[in-house]
This record gives C-alpha cells, structure tokens and sequence, in this order.
C-alpha cells in the first residue's frame, strides 16, 4: 500500500515534468534570465552553422555536462529524454531507408544484413546523424535554460527591458501552461487507472482509439477550463488598465552575468571563425575518414 502511494506522489512530483522549473543553487540558477537566453540564442546559431559530427557529438555531451552541473541528476535527465530518443532513432532510420535523392553515383557504406533493397548511403546517414544531434542539442538546451530559470524571474527580466508586462504576461501563461498540460495528462491518466481504464486492458483497435480520445478530451477541457479561469481572473482585476506597472521583485545584472556573456560571444565568435576556417586550427577528421581506416 505504502509503495502504491509513493509511487503516485512520485507521478506527481514537480521534478518529473520535463520543461518544469526545478529549484537549485547552481551557476544556472543564479544567472539573469536574459544571460540564459543570450546563451540559449548564439548556442542555437552555432549549432546550425557546424557541419562536423564529431563537433556537434562535442557540443551535445558539453550541454549535457551543463546539465549535471546545474544540480539535473543523470537518472532524472534520461527520464526527460527517453521520449526525444524514441523520435529521434525513428526518424534515423527513417532518414537512412528513405533517401529522397538517390543517386547511383552516391557512396554505399554497406548493406544491412547484406541486402541488396537495404542499402546505408553516405549522405543518407550524414544528415541523419546530423538532424540528430542538432535536436538533441536543442531539446536538452531547452531543458536546461526552462529547468534552471523560474518564469516570473524571466517576465520580470523581460519588463527591465521595457517590453510591455501585457506581452510579458501573456509570453509566461503560454510558457507556464506548458508543464500544466504534461501534469495535467499524468492526473488524469492516474484517474482512468484508478477507474480500471489502463493500458494493460487494451486489447483491440477500439479500445485504443477509446481511450487516446477519452484521454485527448479530458486534457483539453481541463486546459480550456483553466484558460477561461484565468481570462475571468485577470478580467476582474482590470487587467491591462494602465499602460505601465511596477514589480516588487526587480531582476538586475550583476557581474556574474556580464562575465558569462562576455564568455559566450567569445566562444561564438572564435567558434564561428573556427568553422569558416579563418583561425589557422586543423578542422576535425569526418566519420566516414575514421570508417575507412577501421574498415
């Protein structure tokens, strides 16, 4: 009884939701929202510009040494990316066996399970490999970035810098909702297992659509109740009526952020020249070049 209801209260603890804000004392947690998003925003850059495997292999297990770093166990981040690895190792494969352009001229690395409809292209599995990296640095990035920053700090941050609060308000409710609905799909799926209605009872095509739509309804009126609630809280506490307001809690710059901003354009920069090959640095060897001299 007693591991039934830890089990349910760890369904429902704040740690398990994937973009949630998890409170902590780390370097991250420290810095000024707009800092993060300087660094969320040249990190995104860079990752589109790279063109190695081997440098976006390199900037993924760095994100991933940030995230330890900012108080993320290694347990908790495999359970925040084992969705992102299930699409993704999909759409690999789906990249390899479904080459837009087949060319007969293209390299063939080899065939699978020596087939000759099976072939694995050079190309195919390049920007397979590459569309990989580039979403898992992005989803873990954003991870980090929405894990480490609380999101009235963020709206606070945002009005320093002059943008309208009703922008601001209505840029956190949608951030804000986001945790809302994953919590929201766990409650209601611990409701329907609670009434019997769980996965394990499903064993025809009809039952399964009647309990995706059952499951689909009940997250959208349970959003749809709590954005009407929200639109007839702030309509009776008028709202918008002034043009400006002030905050109890003021968000500033301190000399921690200028150094880590000053850091991450320095890295851009000298990254960005790096790959361009202005700085006079030996570029990393491709994959296929190591896959020659092993096989």
């Amino acid at each position: 009884m007693w591991l039934k209801v830890s089990n349910k209260n760890k369904l429902l603890d704040n740690k398990q939701y994937i973009f949630a804000y998890i409170t902590g004392t780390s370097l991250m947690h420290k810095l000024n929202p707009i800092s993060k998003l300087i660094f969320l925003a040249l990190l995104t850059v860079f990752t589109f510009l790279m063109r190695s495997l081997i440098l976006l292999m390199c900037l993924s297990i760095i994100i991933i040494f940030m995230m330890l770093l900012s108080q993320i166990s290694f347990n908790m981040l495999l359970r925040k990316l084992k969705i992102l690895f299930f699409i993704l190792i999909i759409s690999l494969i789906l990249n390899l066996f479904f080459n837009a352009i087949p060319n007969e001229e293209e390299i063939i690395l080899f065939y699978l399970f020596n087939l000759k409809f099976l072939p694995i292209r050079k190309l195919a599995l390049y920007y397979g490999l590459r569309a990989f990296f580039i979403l898992f640095t992005l989803y873990t990035s954003a991870i980090l970035f929405t894990n480490t920053t609380s999101t009235k700090d963020f709206v606070y941050s945002l009005i320093r810098l002059k943008i309208p609060y009703k922008f601001c308000f209505a840029f956190m409710v949608g951030v804000k909702y986001i945790p809302t609905i994953e919590q929201e799909a766990k409650t209601i799926a611990l409701a329907q297992k609670a009434r019997g209605f769980s996965l394990d009872r499903i064993k025809t095509f009809r039952k399964a659509y009647a309990f995706i739509s059952e499951r689909l309804i009940g997250i959208l009126v349970s959003i749809l109740r709590k954005g009407h609630t929200t639109s007839l809280s702030m309509e009776n506490r008028c709202f918008g009526i002034y043009k400006t307001r002030t905050n109890m809690i003021v968000i500033r710059f301190r000399a921690r952020d200028f150094i880590f901003i000053y850091i991450c354009l320095s890295l851009f920069i000298l990254g960005t020249l790096y790959i361009f090959g202005v700085l006079p640095f030996p570029q990393p060897p491709s994959l296929y070049s190591i896959y020659l001299n092993l096989f």
